[in-house]
């Protein structure tokens, strides 16, 4: 059963375009992604459906109860982001609606409860739209990917990661396509101007002949003239009716580099043996030990509130317990962009302290969308996911050679973190990063430290690596436990026929070492 359908809408915001949709039906059951980059109109679609904004013309029709789970729609001032958020899931799909239509749902949320969000979503048998710049909640729950590009939708059937891969066979094709459009285009008109220039080249009769020689001249070279000018208009319906390819959007080669004076030769630039924080009365590190190597993409992980800023804040303010390599110089990247001088541009914020050239500072921007003249806009006209894009350019060029990242990927679309996360890894220096996106962890991290128990826990490898380890040293303790209890009761066993005191005593020394090995 049809449970949405749209014909022929328009949308425009003053006099921009935001949506054309000519027709677009989802049925019952379809669980569908939608993505696009900040500003194509995602939120302004789901409103729409939910008949919070108005069409300029055009028809939506909805058949079944809805629901609309809102970015931070705040009805519960007693809670946190991610508490609302959770409460919010949990009553719509308590209620049972037929339509569920989420906007950001796991934005405040922290890997263990995007986890929990990703099974009950899974589990919701009705309709659901979902806006979402989680990777991993786009592949494990949705089986459709609506792209909104330049006010036109598109469907693309599978999870994001099959969106993707067919998105750049799509772009391989218009390549192609473009570059076979330009070679026949500049073959025709090449042969245009031959054709032409042969044409003028054509004698006049020469003064030597007489007249019936100079009238058969006169018709040949008429004959061919007007043959070349046949040859001419041919070449030119070609050329005209030439079917247009459109041109790919640009990309950007990205070379970043670390000169000699700032490399680290250390193979540990940050450190601690024993490492106490507390914040008032709370406990959050106790006797905790760290390393972060040189040159590694260290990801810090950890529940919402258990330190991990605090740890950063730690870092940065010089802890006495916290040992830094002296050739260290940090940029931090935190949320509230108080780096950048709102009355200078792009280009200027960004120039004022920099180890890169133009070019490389251009084709960076330029990954994350702020193209051509965008960079001599003023910081104070631009949004916030614009100067999160040019704080993140500023601090990843900038004569540094250890930076920071809190939770870098908020107000950013998904196309901007996978520009992000290629950045960060042809960054030459070393990486300390908090985020709860697992996918940018998995693509990036060499290295993840876990805050857990006021402890905290390295491992060498992404968290997909930590917790398959962590998932086998389980298995193999739980083995192992069952091992020593079938010792123990083979040992009881033996106990209670035994009748020398000598091999008694052995058993009974034997089983009190495996009692403390349990232990």
């Amino acid at each position: 059963m049809e449970k949405i359908i749209i014909k022929d809408v328009i949308k425009y915001y003053g006099d921009r375009k935001i949506l054309e949709i000519k027709e677009l039906k989802i049925n019952s059951g379809e669980k569908i992604g939608i993505v696009g980059i900040n500003g194509s109109g995602k939120s302004t679609f789901l409103n729409i459906i939910y008949g919070k904004v108005s069409i300029d013309c055009g028809e939506v029709i909805v058949n079944g109860n809805i629901s609309y789970i809102e970015q931070l729609n705040n009805n519960y001032g007693y809670l946190s982001g991610g508490e609302i958020v959770k409460k919010e899931i949990e009553e719509k799909l308590n209620n049972k609606y037929d339509i569920i239509l989420a906007d950001e749902p796991s934005a405040n949320l922290d890997m263990e409860e995007k986890e929990k969000l990703n099974k009950k979503l899974k589990e919701y048998n009705g309709t659901l739209l979902l806006i979402s710049h989680d990777r991993e909640l786009l592949d494990n729950v949705v089986d459709n990917i609506l792209e909104i590009q330049n006010g036109k939708i598109t469907k693309y059937k599978g999870n994001y990661s099959k969106y993707k891969k067919e998105k750049k066979q799509k772009e391989k094709r218009k390549e192609f396509e473009y570059e076979k459009y330009l070679e026949e285009k500049k073959r025709l008109e090449v042969s245009i101007n031959k054709v032409k220039n042969e044409a003028k080249a054509m004698r006049k009769t020469p003064k030597r002949m007489g007249n019936s020689e100079a009238r058969l001249h006169k018709r040949g070279v008429e004959n061919k003239r007007e043959k070349v000018e046949q040859r001419s208009k041919s070449l030119e319906t070609r050329l005209k009716n030439l079917e247009i390819k459109e041109k790919p959007d640009a990309k950007y080669n990205i070379f970043m580099k670390m000169p000699e004076n700032l490399k680290v030769k250390a193979k540990i630039v940050v450190s601690s043996d024993n490492l106490n924080i507390k914040v008032g009365n709370k406990e959050l590190l106790k006797n905790s030990k760290f390393n972060i190597k040189a040159n590694s993409k260290t990801a810090l992980i950890g529940g919402n509130g258990i330190g991990k800023t605090t740890l950063i804040t730690n870092i940065l303010n010089g802890n006495l317990n916290i040992k830094i390599n002296p050739s260290c110089k940090i940029s931090y990247f935190k949320q509230d962009l108080n780096n950048l001088d709102n009355n200078k541009t792009v280009l200027e914020n960004i120039l004022e302290d920099t180890r890169e050239d133009e070019t490389t500072i251009r084709n960076i921007l330029g990954s994350l969308n702020i193209k051509e003249n965008d960079v001599y806009k003023k910081v104070k006209f631009l949004s916030g996911g614009e100067r999160v894009k040019v704080l993140l350019t500023k601090i990843m060029t900038s004569n540094c050679n250890f930076i920071i990242l809190d939770e870098p990927t908020n107000y950013l679309d998904i196309e901007s973190i996978e520009a992000l996360e290629y950045l960060m890894k042809e960054f030459k220096g070393t990486i300390l990063f908090v985020t709860h996106d697992r996918k940018l962890i998995d693509n990036v991290a060499t290295n993840v430290m876990i805050i857990e128990n006021k402890k905290i826990i390295e491992f060498e490898g992404n968290y997909t690596k930590y917790l398959e380890y962590k998932e086998n040293k389980n298995k193999t303790v739980s083995n192992n436990s069952l091992l020593l209890e079938f010792k123990l009761a083979e040992i009881t066993s033996k106990l209670s026929i035994c009748k020398n005191e000598e091999e008694k005593k052995k058993l009974e020394d034997e089983y009190n070492n495996l009692l403390k090995s349990i232990k």
